[in-house]
């Protein structure tokens, strides 16, 4: 063929591909607190009669839609531009996202990211108290640059700055992007990953701060330790009283044990925190939680997922029990609107996960071998490296009903069952996880308690006086999953070799 004739062939290609990509896209966007499809997607607890009670559906669309304002990035101290931080303050408030401006699949998705990245609390504070705030930001600001790694060192990725009126710029603390932000080794940028800022040790260094100045902070620690009840508390399993009885020294010292990669979300304990999760992937994903705690079976439960965790599982009531009256990271008791949170779900299904630096040499045909000997892919069944079932805790019993209606595969591995027994999101089981994307990931086990897959494959983690190298309060055992910890160094070695490349 003629090299002209060619180079037009390729450019018809090209607009093609680009009249496609802009050919008008007409969402279908489900209703996200239905009551029906809400009280089908939500598994029981493991205590059944604290299965949570949620809002209304009529409650629920009351709550005003919180705008999606445009955000700015924030710099390791004494690297951003001169002025930066006074220029904000010049800034208006910006609103980003209008449905009305997006007609393309691409356009939701990039929407999305938007709703990602953005704060939850948009309060704005009086006059009065503006100094105060702004003071307190910068203080939030300079400890995250410690804690947080920096992409090529000038930008800290986990975090935005907002402008929420003129003169007033908070910190982003409470958006997806800060649990799911993930810096990888040469700096770039993983969006959706499992996150390696260290949350709940900035939360130790806020407590510090709180009981040194409670000036500051009214209440001082005291007013962080009751949030904190609101967010772990499980007084089915702890009454109060014992949960008070933690020492502050205690507290701290347990909020500092928790390494990035793990967090004490809403609903778990600083005991018993949870490996955060990746979002890459997720659309192919059957069950959402470490704990299986909701089913996904459209993009409505996502986004029905999504409106739980910005709070709504905050103002439930879990028998006699509701954590608080007010929605965690929305103090203004607003929601997302129906097309965010769409938009947001898009955003997720569309991510890609970053580019694998293991080949697939000698090593990895070899360790393949081992995974398909060992009979691995019965429950990390591929191409998604999960058969997305659930298996029972240790010592939990599977409620008839469940058994005919969830996929389970009735056989317990005898992992520390604590998460899913004595947690708020708690439902006795574990979810089957899926091995994409480990090469990037760290914290293994549901509490995070192996920091490494070389150290997962190791069988000296079932000692007694083991001292685990990732989420740990003192020496014990890692429990369970001991499928691969028999192997050969040379097999087990290929076996890693091999999951790295998934």
């Amino acid at each position: 063929m003629p090299m002209n004739r060619l180079h037009g062939c390729a450019a018809l290609a090209i607009v093609a591909a680009t009249a496609a990509s802009a050919q008008v896209f007409h969402p279908d966007i489900p209703r996200t607190w239905d009551e029906g499809a809400v009280a089908a997607f939500h598994l029981p607890l493991s205590a059944r009669d604290r299965t949570p009670r949620f809002i209304t559906s009529s409650e629920y669309y009351k709550l005003k839609v919180r705008p999606v304002l445009r955000s700015y990035p924030v710099y390791v101290p004494g690297r951003e531009p001169a002025g930066y931080f006074e220029s904000l303050k010049q800034k208006e408030p910006e609103v980003v996202f209008d449905p009305a401006t997006l007609h393309t699949e691409d356009d939701w998705i990039r929407a999305g990211e938007l709703v990602f990245d953005a704060e939850t609390d948009l309060t704005v504070p009086p006059p009065e108290a503006r100094a105060a705030l702004e003071e307190q930001t910068r203080q939030f600001m300079r400890w995250a640059a410690e804690l947080a790694p920096a992409v090529h060192g000038d930008i800290l990725p986990v975090a935005r700055y907002v402008v929420v009126a003129k003169g007033v710029v908070q910190l982003n603390g409470g958006s997806c992007a800060g649990c799911h932000t993930r810096v990888m080794p040469d700096g770039s940028v993983a969006k959706g990953a499992q996150g390696n800022f260290p949350v709940d040790r900035f939360f130790a260094k806020l407590g510090e701060f709180a009981r040194s100045h409670p000036e500051v902070i009214p209440g001082g620690l005291r007013t962080i330790r009751d949030a904190d009840w609101a967010l772990a508390g499980v007084p089915w399993v702890e009454p109060r009283a014992a949960f008070d009885r933690v020492s502050d020294d205690e507290w701290i010292r347990r909020k500092m044990a928790i390494p990035p990669g793990v967090h004490q979300r809403q609903g778990t304990t600083a005991a018993h925190p949870a490996h955060v999760p990746s979002l890459i992937g997720i659309k192919d994903i059957k069950y959402l939680d470490a704990t299986g705690l909701v089913r996904h079976r459209s993009i409505g439960d996502l986004m029905r997922y999504a409106a739980l965790n910005y709070g709504l599982d905050m103002v439930a009531h879990f028998g006699d029990f509701q954590p608080s009256p007010v929605m965690l990271g929305a103090q203004d008791g607003t929601r997302y609107s129906d097309e965010q949170l769409y938009a947001l779900a898009m955003y997720l299904y569309s991510l890609k996960p970053p580019p694998n630096p293991h080949a697939f040499d000698a090593a990895a045909r070899r360790g393949q071998i081992v995974f398909e000997q060992q009979g691995c892919g019965a429950c990390h069944t591929a191409p998604l490296y999960t058969n997305n079932k659930l298996t029972p805790a240790a010592g939990f019993d599977i409620p008839a009903d469940l058994l005919k209606s969830e996929s389970i595969l009735k056989v317990s591995v005898g992992t520390d069952p604590s998460l899913t027994m004595e947690s708020r999101r708690g439902t006795g089981f574990y979810k089957v996880p899926s091995l994409r994307g480990v090469w990037y990931r760290n914290g293994f086990g549901h509490e995070g308690q192996a920091e490494t897959l070389e150290e997962w494959f190791d069988a000296v983690r079932l000692r007694d006086d083991y001292v685990p190298k990732g989420f740990h309060l003192g020496p014990g055992p890692i429990k369970g999953h001991e499928f691969g910890l028999r192997l050969s160094p040379d097999d087990k070695r290929d076996l890693i070799a091999f999951l790295k490349t998934l």
